[in-house]
């Protein structure tokens, strides 16, 4: 649900073939989330929080370090000691976590494989936050302005719906009509129409098929 309906995955083509990168990979996230679950102090009734912005996602947990520990203990070398060892046993035994305290490891790991900043945790009395940040190249700046995110190099020529139709193929160029259609709030007939008079001015053009393939923008 996270990333289906809260994160904006940079999308890249080599040929026509589609990748989908996000500034924080599932297998960290996972990890992340897991850890909250094990370590959270369940008598606070306070859910886990989960806060995505454009740039940087935070999970934050009521919970306490073991006595004596710092953030610098979590980034490092240490052992497992979950505040719920029952429901930690539990996940360990459905092969979700591991028992000697991997979790933080194993999120590094993710981060370093793709490239990404490590993560940041910062301790307060009551409660443990774990915070991501995505690099310039991984994000996707949203704005309610239709010409933010189109070439400078764009005639004046250009209409607004045109603009408008820009924006989306920045955001991804493997949108379909329809889809266009249903962002636009337009029927499928004037999004052909906007698309063939971009591809006409020469700002656009079509890679690939039809079916399979994506808009660049020139």
């Amino acid at each position: 649900m996270i990333y289906f309906k809260y994160m904006r995955a940079k999308i890249t083509y080599e040929g026509i073939q589609r990748r989908e990168r996000n500034f924080v990979p599932e297998a960290a996230l996972r990890e992340a989330l897991l850890n909250a679950i094990c370590h959270k102090q369940y008598e606070s009734r306070i859910p886990i929080q989960v806060s995505v912005y454009d740039d940087r996602l935070y999970v934050a947990n009521v919970g306490r370090l073991p006595e004596n520990w710092t953030p610098e203990n979590l980034m490092g070398k240490h052992a497992s000691l979950p505040y719920n060892p029952d429901i930690a046993h539990i996940f360990y035994l459905a092969g979700f976590i591991e028992s000697w305290g991997r979790g933080v490891e194993k999120i590094c790991d993710a981060l370093k494989a793709d490239n990404l900043p490590l993560p940041e945790y910062t301790v307060h009395p009551g409660d443990i936050m774990i915070k991501f940040t995505g690099p310039e190249d991984r994000i996707i700046r949203v704005s309610n302005r239709v010409t933010d995110g189109v070439p400078d190099r764009v005639p004046d020529k250009v209409t607004e719906r045109e603009k408008q139709l820009l924006m989306l193929l920045a955001e991804d160029p493997g949108y379909t009509k329809p889809m266009l259609a249903e962002k636009m709030a337009v029927s499928r007939k004037s999004v052909g129409e906007y698309l063939k008079s971009l591809k006409d001015k020469k700002i656009i053009e079509r890679i690939g098929s039809a079916k399979k393939g994506y808009w660049k923008i020139k």
